[in-house]
């Protein structure tokens, strides 16, 4: 026979849950820190709309003063006049922070050790074009891991030298000769700039942001991992079985972030393998680095996740402080969003994440075929967050499971 359902009866279930709630402090901090936290983040992630003013010809930007590198590779006098008129534009739009290198393979090398977002190439037989009436042509490479900054950086690129031409259109018009030739590709645009690819054979745009992905899934996936696994031990009591037996609380650590290694691994080349197959997503790089790369991710965030299992007293405050950290470094590390378009000091927050030096050296490695040494700064970071964290998880777990 079936039961009546009572509204007393199910509003007195509701408020008993929502009571255990308010008797939780940790779990009702988060509760409340966690929408305020998401919805402050994503104000400040998306720039404002840039303002153009017609009457001061300032061009807005909502990437102010990106680094890119001016080879000047013709030492004419017309070549080092657009340089410099390029240098003054830059800065005056606030487009640009332009530093000048020797050579385009040194520019490049900076460029891939991500100090750079473009290199503007003033190719040889540049002044001869100009001074012969000719339209002539400077190269750019733009960093291609960041596909939105690498359009903005192109787009902005061309409209600086739009306005460096179109100066030199106005005076060529002035001093032009009423009876001589005129050369009219010449007056309507003098200087057209042309892209050299960083990566020659790139298949899609989805290429850029597999690495970002497979960082993610990886990092992510250990820590909301290991601290559920923990905790759920915890409540089920199996935990303290394993406490009260000879094995020593050094390898159930090991144990646990062993296990969460693995998982995230799989996880992490399941999404290269999709990548692979569905995407024509392509590795330039060693397997072995991103093999280190993978495993010093995963191993930086178990140690998180356990030091916030050892502070959570149940499995569902730790399942809300792992989301806590986990949503909003998702969207301020650079792997979804330009880290270049947030305040800065949004930006330091991102950059205090693992999930941004796991994600950039990824992105090296499988696009731009990078060494050991290029991402050595990026692996040091992961080596140090992997033994600061463990060195406060591990006394930190074994103070709370002696509890």
């Amino acid at each position: 026979m079936a039961k009546t359902v009572t509204w007393e009866v199910a509003l007195e279930i509701a408020r008993r849950d929502l009571l255990d709630l308010w008797r939780s402090k940790m779990l009702l901090f988060f509760f409340i820190l966690f929408p305020l936290l998401l919805m402050g983040m994503f104000g400040y992630i998306y720039p404002p709309t840039p303002q153009s003013n017609p009457n001061t010809g300032s061009i807005g930007t909502a990437f102010p003063n990106l680094p890119v590198s001016l080879v000047q590779m013709d030492d004419g006098p017309a070549a080092s006049s657009v340089a410099a008129q390029f240098i003054q534009v830059s800065e005056q739009q606030t487009f640009f922070t332009v530093s000048q290198s020797a050579s385009y393979e040194a520019a490049r090398n900076l460029l891939v050790q991500g100090h750079l977002k473009g290199i503007v190439i003033i190719p040889e037989g540049f002044s001869d074009s100009l001074e012969a009436g000719q339209p002539a042509t400077v190269q750019v490479t733009v960093d291609e891991t960041n596909p939105t900054i690498a359009s903005v950086v192109q787009s902005e690129i061309s409209a600086v030298f739009n306005i460096i031409g179109s100066n030199i259109s106005d005076q060529n018009i002035h001093s032009m000769d009423p009876g001589g030739a005129v050369n009219p590709a010449f007056i309507i645009q003098p200087i057209s700039v042309t892209q050299i690819p960083l990566i020659s054979g790139v298949t899609s745009s989805f290429e850029f942001l597999a690495p970002g992905f497979m960082a993610l899934t990886v990092i992510t996936g250990s820590l909301q991992g290991v601290a559920t696994a923990i905790s759920r031990e915890k409540e089920q009591g199996t935990m303290d079985g394993l406490l009260a037996s000879p094995i020593p609380h050094l390898s159930i650590i090991l144990g646990k972030v062993t296990a969460q290694t693995v998982r995230g691994l799989i996880q992490g080349f399941l999404i290269l393998g999709l990548s692979i197959i569905l995407f024509g997503v392509r590795i330039y790089g060693s397997p072995i680095i991103m093999l280190i790369v993978m495993v010093l991710g995963t191993a930086s965030f178990v140690g998180v996740g356990i030091i916030m299992t050892a502070v959570a007293p149940d499995q569902e405050t730790a399942q809300m402080m792992t989301m806590l950290l986990q949503f909003p470094m998702m969207f301020v590390s650079g792997v979804l969003f330009p880290i270049d378009q947030m305040p800065t000091w949004l930006q330091l927050v991102g950059r205090a994440m693992p999930l941004y030096y796991a994600a950039d050296a990824l992105r090296k490695v499988i696009i731009l075929n990078a060494n050991l040494t290029t991402i050595m700064p990026d692996v040091l970071v992961l080596v140090v967050y992997t033994f600061v964290t463990m060195t406060i998880a591990i006394p930190l777990f074994d103070r709370a499971m002696r509890r």
